[in-house]
């Protein structure tokens, strides 16, 4: 069990760790290709900054679904938090990460460790349930999207239990195993799917604004490619 413990920690961790970061950096450099190139053909190259900074920050404190989806907003609230500090201030992955941070890097306690791992899980369940059990949620939901929480919560739930052997249907070292390959699975995954928001979210709402300032001569574009370009507004 142990090689293939050190085998999925160490080379597999590498090449699922160089993945998710060029997939990442591919997903960012194509986003700023397209606002420039959107923001030179625009007709109006004016943009609203305090609203768009506004806007993105409403998005990243969601309070105004707190009153109309209070239950999914706290949870997803929630998972976020332990989603962020869970892997960069737990002991086990601070150790992991090696010389790419620096040797005071604080880490969290076990109280606390736990505590986030569950709430974390409880989260996940939450908005997996919210994803299936309802109906207007399961129309929009496409396979993939309830995969990615399904591999969220199985990774959270894998590294919980084997820090707890006693609470563990399996060995502590499998449980190990299955944490390590869960987690690398989820940082090849973080480029081709909504996880890759943590890299594109701050440019959501600047794309929405430069998608209404239409490149000069739209108008007669569309008409001719409607076959009514003669026809009066």
């Amino acid at each position: 069990m142990d090689p293939w413990i050190e085998f999925a920690r160490g080379p597999l961790f590498r090449v699922a760790l160089t993945v998710m970061l060029l997939g990442l950096g591919y997903r960012v450099v194509v986003a700023v290709l397209q606002i420039t190139t959107a923001w030179r053909r625009a007709a109006d190259r004016r943009l609203p900054g305090r609203d768009i900074a506004t806007a993105t920050l409403a998005w990243l404190l969601p309070v105004r679904l707190l009153r109309s989806r209070p239950l999914y907003s706290i949870a997803s609230l929630l998972f976020h938090v332990g989603i962020l500090l869970l892997p960069f201030f737990l002991a086990g992955h601070v150790a992991l990460l090696g010389g790419l941070v620096p040797p005071a890097w604080p880490t969290l306690s076990a109280v606390a460790a736990d505590t986030l791992a569950l709430v974390c899980a409880a989260a996940l369940a939450v908005l997996l349930l919210g994803r299936v059990a309802v109906t207007s949620a399961r129309k929009l939901t496409r396979f993939q999207d309830a995969a990615v929480l399904v591999v969220l919560l199985a990774t959270v739930v894998f590294g919980l239990l084997s820090a707890h052997p006693g609470w563990s249907p399996l060995a502590a070292r499998t449980m190990l195993l299955l944490h390590i390959l869960s987690a690398d699975l989820v940082l090849v995954l973080v480029p081709t799917t909504k996880i890759a928001h943590c890299a594109l979210y701050p440019f959501t709402q600047l794309l929405f604004q430069l998608g209404w300032h239409f490149p000069a001569d739209t108008g007669r574009h569309v008409a001719i490619a409607l076959a009514k370009e003669n026809e009066p507004i």
